[in-house]
């Protein structure tokens, strides 16, 4: 017995008529008339009282009707939880970050996506820059957060945002008067640095080379 059959024979019930339930189904009289004789023999019951003057379901053929239904709106209520399941985005993330990143920049970001995808768990690991490459090229990490990237072929990199390069200093150093300052005055200027390993000193040194401007970098 077919999921369509049930239906035939609701459409018949409602309309009491082989002729709109035919046309409903999109068959012939005889298609409909072949499918409550299938069901009556199938139940050993008659379901519907066959006269001219008038429709009528039998007794049995009312909690036939009712069951049915019952069937078909679980059949119903199963297509859109098997739709809703292909439409539906889940599992987990895992982002690998540096500190700096994934303690101040991250969390709305975070917050943004699982507002919007709240069936995706994110997991979140911090990492220094050189585990984060390590992470995401052995395929730990979906998605790796650093400062300033080394390009690497067998990578993805793409910016998160800009940022100026800001100079901070004492206000009563000669800089502090100045609304900009040209790389090229800070050759011989004492740095309060970060790591020399840091991705963040690595690319502020490259720029300095760029520029042929030496500073004395003091830890």
């Amino acid at each position: 017995m077919h999921i369509e059959t049930l239906k035939m024979f609701c459409d018949l019930a409602e309309t009491e008529s082989f002729t709109k339930a035919a046309r409903i189904n999109e068959v012939t009289q005889s298609a409909i008339s072949q499918q409550l004789s299938t069901l009556e023999r199938t139940f050993k019951s008659r379901l519907v009282e066959r006269s001219k003057k008038k429709f009528r379901l039998t007794r049995e053929g009312k909690v036939f009707y009712d069951y049915s239904k019952q069937i078909l709106e679980q059949r119903r209520l199963l297509d859109e939880k098997l739709m809703e399941l292909k439409t539906t985005i889940s599992g987990t993330i895992e982002v690998a970050t540096i500190y700096s990143i994934g303690l101040h920049d991250l969390p709305p970001y975070v917050r943004k996506f699982m507002h919007g995808y709240p069936t995706v768990q994110v997991h979140i690991e911090y990492r220094n820059a050189r585990q984060v490459y390590e992470d995401v090229l052995n395929n730990v990490a979906d998605i790796g957060l650093i400062a300033y990237p080394v390009r690497d072929a067998k990578l993805e990199i793409i910016p998160l945002r800009k940022e100026p390069l800001v100079l901070v200093c004492n206000p009563q150093h000669p800089f502090a008067r100045e609304k900009s300052v040209r790389l090229k005055e800070l050759d011989g200027q004492k740095f309060i640095s970060f790591d020399p390993d840091t991705p963040t000193r690595k690319a502020l040194d490259r720029i300095l080379r760029e520029h042929d401007v030496q500073v004395h970098h003091v830890m």
